[in-house]
């Protein structure tokens, strides 16, 4: 026995060391390759564009405003000419300055009566978009050189957008916006940079086309500054600055429609140079570009504390060729996961409303941060984050649209698969993610130009102060000092009726869907700062993080604790009726869309919505309706003609029944009751479509003769097989019968004339009775 066991021993030790072996030679596993967390900043334009510098990557200090920072408005005269932006060029062409790009031709003219003069058409119906200007290929027309000048302009770089400068005098300079791409107007952001002055020179700078009739630059505020100087010196980032600051109506009218002769607004503002061989940069707010939005990505992606809770994916490409990031933030505890509710936020969808961008900045840094409070909410929502829905916007320098020259706030209800993209995959994704859980929250962040402080757009059936989605935007009130509750409004308005707010309240049913409206100026006439900014969307999370634990008192054990959406309800009783009116709203249709005839000229037959393919469907008809000439020499239209003319009479024509022909069996014909009438009518067919001769060569109008024609034909064979009811009269000595005989060929076995039966029955009985009796 114990030499078995000893066999079995020596056995076992021989086969481990011979798996030992195996595994020593066999060659050392691969590296994990390491997981990719940062974005590569690839920023894909329509045109080259110059680096800008690294604008906000600390928070310094900001300088206060200057002390010439006090704004007048001067009083201006109005011209009465009916002038245009083109008029002005050919007045003041010698005195041109600045273009953006020096193929432009701005004196050019078109033959179509739309010589839109700052605009810009983009061309998809290629893989890569072709940029035209007045019906020609911007880059490939011939390069002409402006008049040099002691101070240079620029603003071909990320999210710029001057066209072209005039030196009006000695240091005064008109500037002129460019439009939106692929739109007519849109022209209210502004940004470009300026470098030549010296130490002490004072500027003035005339912008001649700004959109909107009112301005927050008439109550206060000054043009976003930064300078490089400044910024190498004492490390400062945008301040605000310039005086004699006023906002009035322009000389100039717009190009759309010249019959309505709406004229533009002009900005003027002053502004004295601190440094020689400075380069400043002027803007209408704190710029925030798609490039600073993927390096503070990155910088959370890098942070090992953070990027544990930050996931990021791609929702899709747009029509630019950018990716549009879609960001999910959450604990990665499984505890109480099926809980946690669901928290949407999103940003620029309007590129010309940078404070959205710093207010969710602050939402992320805030959300990814060691805070208590930040730790609750990743433990009790999952947030879906989408940072910026309009690159192509941005990158571009456009105020409201994106690529394809439209709205994307006004593209919520049907957007289109490939014009909106990234409307149309956020809106699916927000859907899909409200079936996984319940949520509780949107915010759409935007900021105002007309109105100061902060507030929100809510959505309510009920007109009363005192429902339950004003509680939400009260709390946030309390809680954030920058924002200001009576200036929210409660209102669906027809207008805003396709918006991300009005939409995703109607479809999912949330209380609590608010448009986020940040003020370009500040508070109470001072200036926001961009740590302003980022503070209201930390705010935003503090509030919300009440909500939260008020909603979740059940897995807390805190039933006893007051409830803060009563209490909010109560204060909000007692606040006196509003009617929801706001005077200064900022989400206005835009008259300044492209038409349709000129938007279906630039995309891909698949791309065009509902409205555009009627429209080009009605176009080709109208096209076909006009009469052509004829071509004696073409035999097909003559053939064409010959058969219009002769085949109507053919058709048409159907021999009338002989007079001495008679139906059978009339003589016993009585007039059938009404019922029977109705049943028996036949509809008569339509008139067979008569051709003029003006439009005989017309295809579409021989196609619908010949439909109607067949038409015809067929309601005729129809009516030869169907069978007609002949009521006859036969007299007996006991009972009038009524035989329904069928005139047709076919012979109609299912049928049994009860009522014949019945009579031949009776006259059998009377037959019997009168033997009897003969008997």
């Amino acid at each position: 026995m114990n030499s078995n066991n000893n066999n079995n021993n020596d056995s076992s030790s021989e086969d481990e060391i011979q798996v030992y072996e195996t595994l020593t030679k066999l060659p050392p596993a691969n590296e994990l390759l390491p997981r990719k967390l940062t974005i590569d900043i690839d920023v894909k334009s329509l045109y080259p564009l110059k680096k800008l510098p690294q604008f906000c990557m600390t928070c310094v200090p900001f300088l206060e405003e200057s002390s010439q920072g006090h704004c007048t408005i001067s009083e201006t005269t109005v011209s009465d000419e009916n002038r245009t932006l083109l008029d002005y060029y050919d007045e003041n062409k010698q005195n041109l300055v600045y273009k953006r790009f020096d193929q432009l031709d701005l004196g050019k003219r078109t033959n179509n009566d739309r010589t839109y003069f700052a605009t810009l058409i983009a061309n998809f119906k290629k893989a890569q978009p072709k940029i035209y200007f007045r019906g020609e290929a911007l880059f490939d027309q011939k390069l002409t050189s402006c008049i040099s000048d002691q101070i240079q302009f620029d603003s071909n770089f990320e999210s710029g957008n001057l066209f072209c400068a005039f030196k009006k005098a000695e240091n005064v300079y008109d500037l002129i916006i460019q439009n939106d791409i692929n739109t007519r107007g849109n022209t209210q952001w502004f940004f470009f940079s300026v470098t030549g002055a010296k130490a002490g020179q004072t500027i003035q700078f005339n912008l001649l086309n700004h959109l909107k009739s009112g301005s927050l630059f008439n109550e206060g505020m000054q043009p976003a500054i930064y300078s490089i100087k400044n910024n190498q010196q004492n490390g400062s980032e945008w301040f605000r600055d310039g005086f004699n600051i006023s906002y009035f109506k322009s000389p100039f009218i717009k190009e759309y429609p010249l019959s309505l002769k709406k004229k533009y607004y002009q900005l003027r503002f002053h502004y004295t140079f601190k440094h020689n061989d400075d380069k400043v940069y002027f803007a209408h707010s704190y710029p925030y570009t798609y490039t600073n939005l993927l390096e503070f990505l990155n910088t959370q992606l890098n942070d090992q504390e953070r990027n544990q809770y930050l996931f990021r994916k791609v929702l899709c490409t747009t029509l630019g060729g950018n990716t549009c990031e879609v960001l999910t933030i959450t604990s990665n505890s499984l505890q109480r996961r099926a809980y946690r509710k669901g928290v949407v936020f999103m940003a620029r969808q309007h590129p010309g409303e940078p404070q959205g961008s710093y207010v969710m900045q602050g939402i992320i840094d805030f959300l990814t941060s060691n805070h208590p409070q930040a730790e609750y909410l990743r433990q009790n929502c999952i947030f879906k984050l989408f940072p910026m829905m309009n690159p192509d916007g941005v990158i571009n320098g456009n105020y409201r649209c994106g690529l394809e020259g439209s709205d994307l706030n006004r593209r919520w209800k049907k957007p289109n698969k490939y014009l909106h993209p990234s409307v149309y995959y956020a809106k699916k994704y927000v859907k899909g993610f409200s079936k996984e859980r319940q949520i509780i929250l949107v915010i759409d962040l935007h900021g105002h130009s007309r109105k100061q402080s902060s507030f929100v757009y809510g959505c309510a059936y009920s007109s009363q102060v005192k429902t339950i989605e004003r509680v939400f935007a009260l709390l946030m009130s309390k809680l954030n000092p920058f924002m200001n509750y009576p200036s929210s409004t409660f209102k669906i308005e027809n207008s805003r009726d396709k918006t991300a707010r009005i939409q995703l309240w109607r479809e999912l049913k949330i209380n609590w869907v608010y448009t986020y409206e940040c003020s370009f100026y500040g508070q109470q006439k001072k200036h926001y700062q961009i740590k302003d900014y980022i503070n209201c969307g930390i705010n935003i999370c503090n509030a919300l993080s009440q909500i939260v634990k008020d909603t979740s008192k059940e897995f807390t054990n805190q039933i006893n604790v007051p409830d803060i959406q009563q209490q909010i309800l109560e204060e909000l009783g007692k606040m006196p009726q509003t009617d929801d009116q706001d005077n200064g709203s900022d989400s206005s249709q835009s008259e300044a869309e492209l038409s349709d005839d000129e938007l279906v000229q630039l995309f891909q037959p698949k791309t065009y919505s509902t409205k555009q393919k009627n429209f080009l469907k009605q176009q080709e008809f109208n096209n076909k309706k006009k009469p052509q000439p004829a071509n004696p020499k073409s035999t097909l239209n003559s053939q064409k003609a010959s058969i219009l003319q002769e085949s109507p009479s053919k058709n048409s024509d159907q021999k009338p029944p002989m007079s001495g022909q008679q139906h059978k069996n009339t003589l016993y014909r009585i007039q059938a009751p009404q019922r029977l009438k109705q049943i028996e009518q036949v509809k008569k067919p339509d008139q067979p479509l008569m051709v003029d001769k003006s439009v005989q060569t017309d295809d579409w109008m021989y196609r619908q003769w010949l439909i109607q024609m067949g038409k015809l034909k067929k309601q005729q064979e129809i009516q030869s097989f169907t069978p007609t009811r002949n009521i006859y009269k036969s007299s007996s000595q006991s009972v009038t019968r009524f035989i329904v005989k069928n005139t047709s060929t076919k012979n109609d076995r299912g049928r049994v004339d009860s009522i014949s039966l019945v009579t031949q029955g009776i006259q059998n009985n009377k037959l019997i009775k009168n033997q009897q009796s003969r008997k």
